[in-house]
């Protein structure tokens, strides 16, 4: 290539490009954007609805959650208030407000609510929307939920009892004395409606309403208040309530007063109910309570028989007490030669609060108490007594037995009839009948075993009726009563001292 052919091709290199060829390129990038601006502009105008959405979203998940605070007689929107005057001001609107304003921008609220029969009860339908005006338009942030009446009578507000003193042993429970105890059972004030037909008068006549109260322990075995006579309930006679210095309404209970002295010791839970006119109930009030009145009662009915000569059985009955915590047995011996009795010798400090047998086994060939042989009978004298939760320990009961039992005599069970057939005499052991009543709405299967732990009765007792156990013998027996979905309720009782008497009442 020769200098002017490169000289032209250089030039023609460093050449820029002309100014129609900027145009055409501009148009044709125009024409590019043109196309992707909306597309951006539609998705900062989605990001806007979405955030908005959001927020408003929110709004309604916080008061929907407000509204479920409430109690179901509580909720209730504008319309529903239009349809029933009594209802008054505090509806949904009132209580939570039509209009809330986030990030400068305003937003409305409206509630819904409709109520329906469902199953026993009733159910409302709760719908909270919320709305805004600022653009871009998005549908409205909807959320409903299903809320269910759970109580359907008065609601109990509180539960108190008077006097009491704080418990020595450090829980929290308080302690009920020997003083006549009052139980006031405080009424919700959203519910005096269902309490007085006219809660504004300035003597307002009570409905038809009415408690039960009643102390449980932790077996299940349980202690009613009230008139048996009228099913144990409390009625509007011990219905009261106190005013303020306007004049209106400040307070409404119920009040029963009863004796402590008559209530095991121990730890109790005292349940509160109040009905309806319809007699369906509100809910349940529990409050834990400690009962004392000293140290537990002498073992009931303890005896001590040998069963040959290295076995004593020892039975018994325990005490009405709920805080027995164990049960300390000792044995000591006569010494024939000296003329007195030995040192007592402590068997066990811990005998189970619950047990009611004992069997002390002792061995001839290692000379063991307790054991004895013919001819040369040994006797032992055993006590027993019972120690509360405090330590506090009750009196003893005490009882002696021969080892081993004596070939000659024979001893026969209180009240037996002999009958005699010639030469022959026949001894039969007294029979005694107890009664078990079910005043629960629950059908219970009985057990009762004797101190043997021998299976001595199975039945069902159905509710609201009460059987006849008889048959029985002298000695001490357990009662186990269940039912289905309720605590298994134990009850032990003696013959002949409990015979002809109702030894388990259910309810």
């Amino acid at each position: 290539m020769d200098e002017r052919s490169y000289a032209r091709l250089k030039a023609k290199r460093q050449r820029g490009m002309t100014l129609i060829e900027i145009m055409v390129g501009a148009m044709l990038l125009l024409f590019a954007m043109a196309g992707i601006v909306p597309l951006f502009l539609t998705g900062l105008s989605q990001a806007s609805g979405l955030r908005l959405k959001s927020v408003a979203t929110n709004l309604a998940r916080e008061k929907m959650e407000q509204i479920r605070q409430l109690d179901y007689r509580e909720i209730y929107d504008e319309d529903m208030r239009a349809a029933d005057p009594t209802l008054g001001d505090l509806t949904l609107e009132n209580l939570f407000g039509t209009s809330e304003t986030v990030r400068d921008t305003p937003y409305s609220i409206d509630y819904a609510v409709t109520e329906s029969a469902y199953g026993e009860g009733k159910l409302k339908e709760v719908t909270v929307t919320v709305t805004w005006e600022a653009p871009p338009p998005v549908s409205p942030a909807r959320i409903t939920t299903l809320i269910h009446q759970q109580f359907l009578g008065p609601r109990g507000a509180r539960l108190t009892l008077t006097p009491t003193s704080s418990d020595p042993l450090g829980t929290p429970f308080p302690l009920v004395g020997s003083s006549t105890t009052t139980v006031r059972y405080y009424l919700a004030q959203a519910d005096w409606s269902l309490v007085f037909v006219d809660p504004g008068a300035s003597s307002p006549t009570p409905r038809n309403i009415y408690m039960r109260l009643a102390l449980f322990d932790d077996t299940g075995q349980s202690i009613a208040f009230g008139d048996p006579d009228e099913e144990y309930k409390i009625d509007t006679s011990h219905l009261t309530y106190s005013r303020d210095e306007a004049g209106n309404l400040d307070a409404v209970w119920f009040e029963y007063s009863f004796d402590p002295t008559l209530i095991p010791d121990g730890y109790w839970e005292l349940r509160a109910v109040a009905y309806n006119q319809y007699s369906e109930p509100g809910n349940t009030w529990r409050l834990r309570v400690r009962f004392e009145q000293g140290a537990p009662e002498a073992p009931a009915d303890f005896t001590a028989t040998a069963q040959d000569d290295r076995n004593v059985l020892l039975t018994w009955a325990g005490g009405a007490e709920r805080d027995r915590s164990r049960y300390v047995l000792e044995r000591r011996k006569w010494d024939p030669y000296a003329g007195l009795w030995l040192h007592w010798v402590t068997i066990s400090d811990h005998l189970d609060r619950r047990s009611s047998s004992y069997l002390d086994t002792g061995d001839p060939a290692a000379g063991l108490d307790p054991w004895g042989k013919e001819g040369t009978p040994s006797v032992y004298e055993y006590s027993l007594w019972a120690v509360d939760i405090r330590g506090l320990a009750g009196p003893a009961a005490n009882a002696n037995a021969v080892v081993p039992p004596s070939t000659t005599t024979t001893t026969l069970e209180p009240s037996t009839t002999t009958t005699t057939s010639g030469t022959t005499t026949t001894t039969t052991p007294a029979r005694y009948a107890v009664d078990i009543r079910n005043q629960s709405s629950s059908n219970y299967d009985i057990v009762i075993t004797d101190s043997a732990s021998r299976v001595v009765y199975t039945g069902k007792v159905n509710k609201g009726k009460t059987i006849t156990v008889s048959n029985l013998t002298a000695g001490n027996y357990l009662i186990t009563a269940t039912a289905n979905k309720k605590p298994t309720v134990y009850q032990s009782f003696s013959l002949p001292g409990q015979a002809g008497t109702v030894v388990l009442t259910l309810l």
